[in-house]
């Protein structure tokens, strides 16, 4: 990408350190270590094929970076989620109870989810592994209120065969947009819905080894 026109002619043999800190260091502070993690890799695949024995980068250091405060919606923008849902847009109704409620990925597993993933009776969600993001299959517990919520979704007509999401990503994300902007909701921080659900839970429940197997996440450091 031209991003380093002067490495273009030099083999990776003969790329050291002190060729890439000078380069690394006009880069703002805040936009290093993607450039730096990207020719991480790119030169732990020259080691592999033998084009080099060092990995220049390992010399260099990353920027330390403070970790940013976990953002969540709020409890009452919630509940105007779903009111504007089951009023307007009933087919969103699923989407935003079992992603704020069990904190399935919306995009990636929640999408490829099926209705017969749903077990209402037995109150659980199965995520197959062929959909789980980490594929291992896991079985969040559902909610009283959850299931009260896909009750008025199914008295209302919402349909209960077949994927749980009925359209495109693109179509999903423009719906939920246009609900947000209908409760008065500006700001959606990253992974808000996933997020969520988890620090409300574990505030609730106080049980973080349950959470990290109903989430899905790898282990207790990652939660």
């Amino acid at each position: 990408m031209d991003r380093f026109p002067s490495l273009h002619d030099r083999l990776v043999s003969d790329t050291s350190h002190r060729d890439l800190e000078p380069l690394l260091n006009k880069i703002v502070p805040g936009g290093r270590n993607l450039p730096m993690r990207h020719l991480r890799v790119f030169f732990n695949y020259g080691i592999k094929r033998g084009y080099l024995t060092e990995n220049p980068i390992t010399r260099l250091d990353f920027v330390e970076s403070s970790p940013k405060e976990t953002e969540v919606i709020s409890p009452e923008d919630v509940a105007k989620m779903l009111e504007a849902a089951l009023k307007k847009d009933l087919g969103l109704l699923p989407y935003f109870t079992l992603s704020f409620f069990y904190g399935i990925r919306p995009i990636g597993e929640l999408t490829l989810l099926k209705w017969s993933d749903v077990d209402l009776q037995n109150r659980i969600v199965m995520i197959r592994s062929a959909v789980s993001k980490t594929k291992r299959r896991r079985f969040p517990e559902l909610s009283e209120n959850a299931i009260a919520w896909l009750e008025a979704y199914r008295q209302r007509g919402g349909v209960c065969e077949g994927p749980i999401i009925a359209c495109s990503e693109r179509v999903l994300y423009t719906r939920r947009q246009q609900n947000q902007g209908a409760v008065g909701i500006t700001h959606w921080p990253n992974s808000a819905m996933r997020h969520s659900y988890c620090s409300y839970w574990l505030a609730m429940h106080k049980d973080i080894n349950k959470l990290v197997l109903q989430s899905g996440h790898t282990s207790v450091d990652t939660m």
